[in-house]
């Protein structure tokens, strides 16, 4: 085999590449590629017969070189049929040789001793076929590697022996205690692939090991049959309604192996989003020899599966091919069910980070996707491109995304090969490379600019993880030496770099706004990121937001908790004011939303509704629902959106509207029915949020415009005098009622009391209030009913705001715990925070329905202090009614503290106390 068959994979380029790397790869020793993730996410594949998660467990052997006496049979320690690569870098003088006192298992190994050059041997090249997907291994050992690394290639060559394709293991370097196996996932060769060579690599960094040494061992080559789903935007994404089918092909069927005949079976499976089955079927397979000669077999499910009409959700499919009964390969895909909008929004601030792993979709499908996602930017690594035969094929896929509304943005990392090893490879970001003279990079920039401007006029200097720029010394001065080289060629409208959250900002003295992109992940409060986004705004940037949901960890992810995690960061940072706001890298295996193929992570469908939803929108603020549920509210030029949700279930009651729609996160809607008799429309809400969109504006406005001059009440029968104040919104008078709805046995009065106000006018309305002896202190719900029929609402509307019972000084607790001996116990505290400072003599009950209360003095409580009055039920699992009723009053004084426990709440406190 010609040395040109393999490239140079120790050559300065690839060793840069290498070992910017290295320091990930180290902490992984076992590869796991993105298909065998994604199937392990699927319930029912991990449960079908016989399967494992070992790839190699029912692959078919087609090479393994473990260097024992029948690989050396001339015994010159060299295995047989294997080459040295020869060259400048690859001096002969490295000793490479069979091992016999070193193996993984059996007796021998192949060694590579480190000797201040780098070394490689290569296997004779291994027929294979392209109707095969294959999997790979190999156990490696290194001992006093400082500077060096050893690695494995399969370099996949056509029927000229030329190199089409590659795979690197991981690089081992250090002193390890045991061998290494380093594992492949499965492979599909391109369709001009004929033969697989194995290389084994001694590589090195700047520096060099003059001692030293890298064994291997058990290097395995196996094949499975090849499995696939059709893949593309139509398959992906399915309009509502529509009828739904799913295409499969399976390749690579050897009918025998060992003597044995093999039979094959494809079981396809469709789960939602939370893992249930909707639907499955089992395909006989027949095998059909269509490569001939070559002894390719293969087959395909000729007629699609048709699924029935599916609501709008995220639903996954799984493929299982069976061997004899045995689950050999499995596959996984998933799909969407949506209302295509066929189009972007017109303008919008929400965008994507295209800057990640590789992918395997087209652009026009890229293209159709990002305009069904809701967002109007993206952003676009291109250096790379603009060095490789994909130039002009990028530059219009960025024209094309332009002129669909949706503005590129290009990133300027990973610089070409030649330019990127001027500099060490574990650098600390593309600053290093823009604080050196600008004819160091100048023409490679320039090569960028040419091609891609005018269609990109915003620019950011490294990706969203480049945290290189923070804290520059002379950072103002350094950008726009930046900019003013990129400009010799290109349009910069826009400069922007990756800014950390807490760190300092400096000025922008441009007139151009410039943008720092401030990350908002599961370690960055609201607070934090809200500060951080007006220090940058302060100092005449932009901030540009970038989201993700939280790490997903060890144990498997919940969707819903997932998508909770998503939309409601996406939420904060619209409330934090930014002007942008991007999903992080949305290939990435963990927080992205696109899968490889195209398919939609379970985040899609989140991100999307929660963008469509707040594009364009201005944030409100909050109103108060009956069932206290968290809600933000968005404005519209028409209309309002709200996003609403709780830690518990809740249904809430209210009127928002005539013409609002549910969304939930998976994109089904409902349009909300009002009740005939009370015109409120009912809200099923939960841990996930509901995003509500036709919502009245005005009558949000109204709700927010509603207060109490005082909004507390002293616990004592004495009748309190308030005040309403109400603004009215509406761009003409009103004339209607209000009436403040009272809980059981508090009195109101005037009770309705009249409203008449003049557009835009804020009146005030008196009303008298008295509360029972027995009211609870603390914050009590209170609903005012609003008729203002003459202003174009058609039904009542109710406005919720809390009262406050007691004068707020003197607090008190109570816990609940049950005894060992039987019974419970019941803790009473009071705390005094007077201010001025009061003594306080206090009178304290336990009330029990049917029982004689229980009565507790408490006297000279000073401010700051608490006291703690101790009751004892003996006979507690006795009573009738469980209902506590805890008092404590001022002796000759007006304060009065209630808590009644009813039952329920008795109950829960017993249990949470255990």
């Amino acid at each position: 085999m010609s040395h040109n068959a393999v490239e140079n994979l120790t050559s300065s380029a690839v060793r840069h590449r290498l070992w910017h790397r290295l320091w990930l790869w180290l902490s992984v020793v076992i590869l796991i590629g993105p298909q065998t993730i994604l199937a392990a996410n699927s319930h029912f594949l991990n449960a079908l017969n016989g399967y494992s998660d070992d790839v190699f467990t029912n692959a078919i052997p087609v090479q393994t070189y473990s260097f024992e006496r029948d690989e050396d049979r001339d015994y010159d320690k060299q295995p047989d049929d294997w080459t040295r690569r020869r060259g400048i870098e690859f001096r002969q003088y490295v000793d490479a040789e069979i091992d016999y006192q070193q193996a993984y298992e059996g007796q021998r190994s192949l060694r590579i001793d480190a000797n201040g050059s780098g070394a490689i041997c290569y296997s004779p090249p291994i027929p294979i076929d392209s109707a095969h997907d294959y999997v790979m291994e190999a156990a490696v050992l290194t001992r006093g590697l400082k500077h060096d690394a050893a690695m494995v290639s399969f370099s996949f060559l056509d029927h000229r022996k030329k190199r089409v394709q590659r795979i690197l293991t991981p690089p081992v370097s250090g002193t390890l205690k045991d061998w290494a196996m380093l594992k492949v996932p499965p492979v599909s060769p391109h369709s001009d692939v004929k033969f697989v060579v194995v290389g084994c690599h001694l590589v090195h960094s700047e520096n060099m090991d003059l001692s030293g040494s890298a064994w291997f061992d058990r290097i395995r080559i196996c094949k499975l049959p090849a499995l696939s789903l059709a893949s593309n935007f139509e398959t992906h994404f399915r309009e509502s309604d529509s009828e739904i089918s799913i295409q499969s092909r399976a390749s690579g069927l050897d009918p025998t192996f060992n003597d044995e005949s093999y039979a094959y079976t494809l079981h396809l499976q469709v789960e939602d989003v939370t893992g249930a089955v909707l639907d499955e079927i089992d395909y006989d397979l027949e095998i059909s020899d269509a490569a001939g000669p070559e002894g390719r077999f293969e087959t395909s499910v000729q007629e699609p599966w048709k699924l029935p009409v599916y609501p709008p959700g995220y639903y996954r499919v799984g493929a299982a091919l069976q061997r004899n009964g045995l689950t050999v390969v499995r596959k996984y895909t998933a799909f969407a069910v949506l209302n295509l909008r066929g189009r972007p929004p017109l303008k919008g601030e929400f965008g994507w980070n295209l800057c990640g792993g590789e992918h395997h979709i087209s652009q026009q499908d890229l293209l159709a996707i990002t305009s069904e996602s809701g967002i109007n930017w993206v952003k676009v690594p291109v250096w790379q491109d603009a060095y490789s035969n994909r130039a002009a094929e990028s530059g219009e896929f960025l024209t094309q995304m332009r002129n669909q509304s949706i503005n590129p943005v290009g990133m300027l990392t990973d610089p070409p090969d030649d330019v990127r090893r001027k500099f060490a490879a574990d650098w600390t970001g593309v600053s290093e490379l823009f604080v050196s003279p600008p004819i160091v990079w100048r023409e490679a920039a320039n090569q960028v600019m040419a091609l891609y401007s005018p269609t990109v006029t915003r620019w950011q200097l490294g990706d969203d993880n480049d945290t290189s720029f923070v804290g520059m010394p002379n950072f103002f001065e350094t950008t726009e030496t930046i900019r003013r080289e990129l400009q010799r060629i290109g349009q910069i409208r826009q400069l922007g770099v990756r800014w950390n959250v807490g760190s300092a900002v400096p000025r922008n003295e441009t007139l151009n706004r410039n943008f720092l992109v401030v990350p908002f992940f599961e370690e960055h409060s609201m607070a934090d990121v809200r500060t951080a986004v007006s220090e940058v705004q302060a100092q005449g940037f932009e901030a540009w937001v970038v989201v993700r949901a939280d790490r997903v960890g060890n144990q498997p992810a919940d969707p819903h908790e997932r998508a909770y995690q998503l939309m409601r960061r996406m939420v904060d940072a619209k409330r934090t004011g930014c002007e942008f706001i991007f999903a992080y890298d949305v290939f990435d295996e963990e927080f992205g939303l696109l899968e490889p193929d195209g398919s939609p992570s379970a985040l899609f469908l989140p991100w999307r509704t929660t963008a469509l939803a707040l594009n364009n929108s201005t944030y409100a603020g909050s109103i108060q629902l009956p069932g206290n549920s968290t809600n933000h509210v968005f404005f519209n030029e028409e209309d309002a959106v709200m996003v609403v949700w709780n830690n518990v279930d809740q249904t809430e009651e209210i009127y928002l509207g005539d013409d609002v729609i549910a969304h939930n996160a998976w994109g089904a809607e409902r349009r909300l029915l009002q009740d005939p008799r009370t015109g409120r429309q009912t809200l099923e809400v939960s841990s996930t949020p509901l995003v509500l969109t036709g919502c009245s504006r005005k009558l949000m406005e109204w709700r927010m415009g509603v207060s109490f001059k005082k909004g507390r009440i002293a616990s004592s029968l004495a009748e309190h005098e308030d005040t309403l104040y109400v603004k009215n919104v509406f761009p003409w008078g009103v004339q209607g009622t209000v009436q403040i709805l009272p809980k059981n046995g508090w009195e109101v009065s005037p009770s309705p009391a009249h409203v008449n106000a003049a557009a835009s006018e804020e009146v005030e309305i008196p009303f008298g209030l008295k509360v029972p002896s027995q009211t609870n202190l603390g914050e009590q719900m209170m609903a005012l009913e609003f008729d203002l029929g003459v202003a174009g609402i058609g039904h009542p509307f109710r406005v919720y705001r809390n009262y406050a019972v007691g004068m707020g000084d003197v607090r008190m607790d109570v816990k609940l715990t049950p005894m060992a001996e039987g019974g419970i116990m019941v803790e009473q505290t009071l705390t005094n925070k007077t201010n001025p400072p009061e003594s306080l003599d206090l009178r304290c009950h336990l009330l029990i329905r049917g029982r004689r209360r229980q009565v507790y003095n408490m006297d000279g409580l000073l401010s700051g202090q608490s006291s703690k009055a101790v009751y004892y039920i003996q006979d507690f699992d006795d009573l009738v009614a469980k209902d506590l009723w805890l008092r404590a009053e001022q002796k000759n004084g007006r304060r009065t503290l209630n808590d009644v426990l009813e039952e329920s709440r008795v109950m829960q406190m017993l249990e949470e106390s255990q």
